[in-house]
Parts: structure tokens; sequence; C-alpha cells
């Protein structure tokens, strides 16, 4: 190419620099010292930020992503950190010293982003085992014999187990949850909390999600799902109950479904101020 005097030539050292970051992106992809296995992702994100699974041979359940931009940023870290360890030979595990079940540092954001998790047994429900949680009184007593009855059909015909927990951090089971229903690779936990913003507009809804379930519901689907059924707006003009069994019935009417899930189905976007289907 041709350039001006005194101007640097910044054509090849530009070339070099996105072919060194290419081999490192194939290097971390073709290694998995970057994406090492562990007992799952801590993310700090949700209102119980709290690994649930802590055995990795049995599950690996991660957080859905609130910021889709930071998801793909550390994606980014993920790979160049994985293609240093392939080229330089590191023989220290890449989530050495790092928090458990991470393979790259929390970055500045992600620390700011909300309070530890709990775990307060003492919480959960006595009696027989139940398949959702209401510490906030959000359903009614009917409202959630039906949801308990539905989440239990669903994993006795299909194998996913779907759990509830509504709760207003701290006052929250937390990890207890992991022990109290056995979650697994094939596990989702709907988490509902108003959260603690004086301006009212949090999302109400937060999942967790077990590794076995991404064929039939990407993560793509409980972003959109979250955007739709759980914001401020919605809870507004149709109430935190519908709010829930709608999400609810969006995800069983999924997982019952042969197809591949990736957004909230056409006829319950046009129930939008309708009553739930419950």
């Amino acid at each position: 190419p041709t350039q001006g005097p005194g101007q640097p030539l910044r054509t090849a050292t530009a070339c070099r620099m996105r072919s060194s970051v290419a081999v490192l992106a194939i290097a971390g992809l073709a290694g998995t010292s970057a994406f090492a296995p562990g007992p799952g992702m801590q993310l700090r994100g949700s209102p119980l930020a709290a690994n649930l699974c802590g055995d990795s041979s049995r599950c690996s359940i991660r957080m859905v992503a609130e910021d889709g931009h930071s998801g793909r940023r550390e994606t980014l870290q993920g790979l160049v950190a994985g293609g240093l360890a392939a080229v330089l030979g590191a023989s220290t595990p890449a989530h050495a010293d790092l928090p458990q079940g991470r393979s790259v540092p929390l970055g500045a954001r992600e620390r700011g982003r909300g309070p530890e998790g709990v775990n307060k047994p003492e919480l959960l429900p006595e009696g027989d085992k139940v398949n959702i949680i209401d510490l906030e009184k959000f359903l009614s007593k009917g409202q959630v014999k039906k949801i308990d009855a539905k989440l239990a059909k669903l994993e006795q015909d299909t194998g996913f187990k779907f759990r509830v927990l509504c709760q207003r951090y701290p006052q929250t089971p937390g990890l207890a949850i992991k022990d109290y229903w056995g979650l697994d690779d094939k596990s989702i936990v709907m988490i509902v909390d108003r959260g603690t913003s004086k301006s009212g507009m949090a999302n109400i809804l937060n999942f967790n999600v077990g590794a076995g379930v991404d064929l039939t519901l990407p993560p793509v689907f409980f972003t959109r799902l979250r955007n739709f059924f759980g914001t401020a707006f919605y809870v507004k003009d149709n109430g935190e109950d519908v709010a829930i069994e709608n999400a609810i019935e969006a995800i069983v009417g999924c997982l019952r479904n042969d197809g591949f899930c990736t957004d909230v189905p056409q006829d319950m976007k046009d129930m939008r101020n309708k009553k739930g289907l419950f």
C-alpha cells in the first residue's frame, strides 16, 4: 500500500495482530484449559448468587446472562486465555487461584453486580418436598397447588426438573435448595425476586439452568423470556402472579414440544394483557 512521508505502515502490523488473535482463539477452542470443567459457574448477578451444583460429574449449572455484551466479552477473554495457555504450554490449571468453578477472572463489572450468596436451610418448607417455594406470597394457595402439580407431571413425563423459588433477598434458602431439590444437568430453577431497586424497575425473573437443557431451550430463550414476562411494565399491567404463571407455561410448553424454542411462543405474546393460562 502507498503512504505519505512520515506515515507509518500500519497494514502489515494490523494484519499480524489480527492473525495472532485468530491463532489464540483457535488454540483456545482446541484446548480445554481455558474452559476447564468446574462445579458450575458462579455468577453474581443472581439473587442466589451462588453455584447450585457442587459435583461437576453430575451437573453444570449456569446463570443466564443478563447482559449479552458482557457475556461475549468474557467469552473472548476465555478464548484468548486458552490460546495463551496452549501456545505457552502453561503447566498450571487455567482456573487456579480463581473463584471456584471459573476459568477466567471476574471482571470489575461482574464483581460489583450483586451481593454474595446465602445458605439458610431454615427457610425451606417443612413436610413433603414441593416444587415451588413462595416465600413472598406472590401466588394464592390454589395457584401454588396447580403449579406444583404441573411441574411434577412435567418431570414425570420428560425428565426435566423445573422448580420455582419466590424470594426477597436476603430472605432466601439460597444454596440450601441444591440438596433440597437435588438439582442436576436437566434442572431449571426460576427465581422470582422484586429486587432492592428503589425505582421499582428491576426485572423480577432470573434463571439457573443445567447444561442438559441447552438442546431444547438455549440461553437466548431464557433471556428473551425474562425480558418479556419479567419487566416492570409487564408486572405493572398484569401482576406478579400472572407474570409467574405465564413464564412457567411458556417454559413447560417448550419442554413438552419436540421443537427447539428460542423465543416466547407468539400466542403467549398475544396474551400480553390477559389472565394467566392456568
